[in-house]
């Protein structure tokens, strides 16, 4: 993140200011710099209607500006061989991570229902080496997100225990009547004693007293999700290596410390999306996204795959992307009498 009063995003004139840097960004030919801004603007937390915001509407018509840029130079490189000149480093188009053009790029689909989501990424850790990808994850996780038509997303980095719990108490009132509330969580994670933690940036986790102090349990995730009418999804890319195995003193020493997260049996109606199946390590990635993310950008944007299936052909992508060493797996389930998609047949006509 560039050096700028983080506060701002709590407010509509923070996002104004933000948007205004952005275009003055743009203008300049900082491509990068101008993505960041914009992308700030839509991450202010605890307004409900964020499409009333000014500074968040020309956020967003300044991201789907710079990805049908991207997505018009990439065909140029396709048929001619070269680009147009541009930015030394640009950042990378949504567009450009996967194998298919994102829906939002040029028209926002729309959607009759109420779908809300709360996107976190932790790379920045501050007692153990940093993760690469978490970050940039979970801010292309929240542009498909409103890509597909959720009205309500909002994306927290580098969230310390006490400011994911406020994002997690301040989520769960949003999701209270809305039809969808999902949770996208990037960062590490760990199982202790049979019950699984999300690790904020600030934990240090030197004794396994500290894990239920300095961690947010999986089941405080989910009851954040539970005020929503039909779905309750929480989806994880938190089982990479855990740092503070190696470094938690055990003041009980049958307690156990396991590697990867352990196995859930959410209540009907919810279901858990892990990265990697239970006991398993998640890969982080080579590329700009880990292999999960990858897999997971490309399905959403597909019309017309039913949720239960769409779970299944990202833990088939991962499993052929990562030679089998990965497998996703889901927990938990959804109502049987109705489907759900990302993207419906109807949205995708409605573009």
């Amino acid at each position: 993140m560039r050096d700028y009063d983080h506060a701002t995003q709590l407010n509509a004139q923070g996002a104004l200011n933000y948007a205004r840097r952005g275009l003055a960004d743009e203008k300049k030919g900082d491509i990068e710099g101008a993505r960041a801004d914009f992308r700030h603007a839509l991450d202010v937390i605890g307004l409900d209607q964020l499409d009333r915001t000014q500074g968040q509407r020309v956020a967003r018509e300044g991201l789907q500006r710079l990805d049908q840029v991207a997505i018009t130079e990439k065909s140029v490189v396709a048929d001619h061989g070269a680009a147009k000149p541009g930015p030394a480093n640009p950042a990378p188009a949504l567009a450009a991570a996967v194998p298919i053009p994102p829906i939002g790029a040029g028209q926002k689909a729309t959607t009759s229902e109420r779908r809300v989501a709360l996107v976190v990424g932790n790379s920045k850790y501050r007692s153990v080496p940093a993760l690469p990808n978490p970050g940039q994850d979970a801010a292309a996780i929240a542009d498909t997100l409103r890509a597909v038509g959720f009205q309500d997303v909002r994306l927290v980095t580098d969230a310390s225990r006490d400011s994911l719990v406020e994002a997690l108490k301040s989520f769960a009132n949003a999701a209270d009547g809305a039809d969808w509330a999902v949770i996208y969580y990037a960062g590490h994670g760990m199982e202790m004693a049979g019950e699984n933690y999300l690790v904020p940036v600030d934990a240090k986790l030197a004794t396994d007293r500290d894990v239920s102090f300095e961690a947010v349990a999986l089941t405080q995730v989910m009851g954040a999700t539970e005020g929503a009418r039909k779905l309750h999804l929480v989806i994880l890319d938190a089982c990479r290596d855990n740092p503070f195995a190696n470094q938690i003193k055990r003041t009980v020493a049958s307690r156990s410390i396991g590697r990867g997260l352990a196995q859930v049996e959410p209540d009907s109606g919810t279901l858990v999306v892990y990265a990697a199946k239970h006991g398993q390590v998640a890969l982080d990635g080579e590329g700009g996204h880990s292999p999960f993310v990858t897999a997971l950008i490309k399905r959403m944007q597909t019309p017309r795959i039913e949720i239960r299936k769409l779970f299944d052909l990202v833990r088939d992508d991962v499993m052929a992307a990562t030679d089998r060493r990965q497998q996703p797996f889901s927990y938990g389930s959804v109502p049987g009498a109705e489907d759900f998609y990302f993207v419906s047949a109807s949205q995708n006509a409605a573009k």
